[in-house]
């Protein structure tokens, strides 16, 4: 058995080779894995994202886990802040301290609602009050209804029990919009002789089907080109990894380098920030996309999904579809055309945070 050195030549794949032992449409898909030349052979441990020993990882890979219960899955999101978390838990649990509540639990003492004369239980602090009506349909109308609305009014109902604050529509809505802010974003055009590379990935269900894509653009805001890459079932890392990675090679292929290339993950600027750590399944990957940075003068850098349209636009169209091609200027057409005039003005976009 001829180990995988064998079917590997000058820094690629030596396809004849491949082809004497393997079908094309299983070589097509070995010749898409990319190899970080040059880096040695190490050991990975499958269990975990790493490829590092754990213990952790070890239990998690022997042990019975429960059915995975949505429910709670949704309350200890790690985009929700602990306090919100812990605070949704309890009220899933019964655990919010109402004057119903402490009845139950052998406490003496009228019941009564800091913003009407009806009894004080959890539902009607958080649905069926007037006050609470009132809070409800005003974010409705603005962006929908939203989990942390309801830290609020426990923090007003306090508030009006405790100290005296009126506790009325307007006073909780006043209190929800103390912590949010809006941010106004725009695509910004890199600096003249430099080209802008935007990526994005999308995988449907993570994993799904998933694609890659980008666009790159210059200082004026013109395109040079874009691209699609259909990656069949795939998961979201590999989608955004890849849509990074096709997109320099383009650029150095066409000579459009300096380069700023923006991606709207986080993830995937740590990953390559880490450079030797990360998902081990796609480290060969993220040490082509190191290299091609110092080949492309390439500074990787993160940009809100709002100024991410274009690539964001093309990246579900490729996942969707699953559509594998290279645009230039003459074949953008319809929404993503509109997308990328909007760009071109400076046309900014609010970021609810």
């Amino acid at each position: 058995m001829e180990s995988v050195h064998y079917y590997w030549h000058e820094g690629e794949w030596n396809v004849p080779r491949i082809l004497r032992i393997i079908p094309m449409p299983f070589a097509q898909i070995i010749c898409q894995i990319p190899i970080a030349a040059g880096q040695g052979d190490i050991i990975v441990w499958t269990e975990s994202s790493t490829g590092d020993f754990s213990t952790k990882s070890a239990w998690e890979a022997i042990r019975q886990a429960s059915p995975r219960r949505q429910l709670l899955a949704d309350v200890w999101h790690r985009s929700l802040r602990p306090t919100i978390s812990v605070f949704l838990w309890r009220l899933f649990q019964d655990r919010i301290p109402v004057d119903a509540r402490m009845q139950q639990k052998g406490f003496s003492f009228p019941s009564k609602c800091q913003c009407c004369e009806a009894e004080e239980t959890v539902s009607h602090l958080f649905i069926e009050s007037a006050a609470v009506q009132g809070v409800w349909q005003h974010f409705a109308a603005i962006f929908g209804l939203c989990l942390c609305d309801t830290g609020s009014l426990t923090h007003m109902r306090n508030a009006a029990k405790y100290r005296g604050v009126a506790f009325s529509t307007d006073s909780i809505i006043l209190e929800v919009q103390r912590h949010l802010r809006t941010l106004i974003v725009r695509w910004l055009a890199p600096s003249p002789s430099w080209f802008k590379l935007n990526t994005d990935g999308s995988s449907l269900g993570n994993p799904g089907l998933a694609g890659a894509a980008g666009i790159i653009r210059d200082s004026a805001g013109h395109v040079h080109l874009a691209y699609q890459f259909a990656l069949g079932t795939g998961t979201s890392v590999l989608a955004e990894l890849t849509a990074v990675w096709r997109g320099m090679e383009l650029a150095l292929t066409h000579g459009l380098a300096p380069l700023v290339v923006e991606v709207d993950a986080t993830t995937v600027i740590s990953l390559l920030q880490s450079r030797a750590s990360g998902n081990w399944e796609v480290q060969h990957m993220i040490m082509r996309i190191i290299c091609l940075q110092q080949l492309l003068v390439a500074d990787v850098q993160h940009v809100f999904r709002e100024a991410n349209g274009a690539a964001d636009h093309l990246a579900k169209e490729a996942a969707s579809l699953q559509l594998t091609r290279v645009l230039h200027h003459d074949d953008i057409t319809g929404i993503l055309r509109g997308i990328i005039c909007l760009d071109r003005q400076g046309v900014p976009h609010l970021r609810r945070g």
